[in-house]
């Protein structure tokens, strides 16, 4: 899974300042078009919160960061991340069952 650090440093770096999410809508959804993580899907993150032990990180559908408790079962979805050392050579693939990613080591 991401850190939500990840999908943060996925977009120009500025938009690295703007928080997660408020009510203004002066927050991190204004990256979703400059975000190559963002799918428009309210996704899990491996981040917990450090003032609670049953929160955690998560990307809401509009591209806004905010969190949810652990384990909530609102169709959240859970997606695979890996990250490469710079001697390691993305060659092709989209992450799929019929069109896996592969690597050059």
């Amino acid at each position: 899974m991401m850190y939500v650090s990840d999908y943060y440093y996925a977009a120009s770096k500025d938009y690295w300042t703007l928080p997660g999410y408020n009510s203004s809508g002066n927050d991190y959804s204004k990256a979703v078009n400059d975000n190559w993580l963002y799918t428009g899907l309210y996704e899990c993150t491996i981040s917990r919160r450090s003032d609670s032990f049953v929160s955690e990180f998560v990307v809401h559908g509009s591209g806004s960061v905010g969190d949810d408790d652990v384990g909530n079962s609102n169709g959240n979805v859970a997606r695979p991340s890996f990250s490469l050392s710079s001697s390691i050579k993305f060659t092709s693939g989209e992450g799929t069952d019929v069109n896996p990613i592969r690597i050059q080591l």
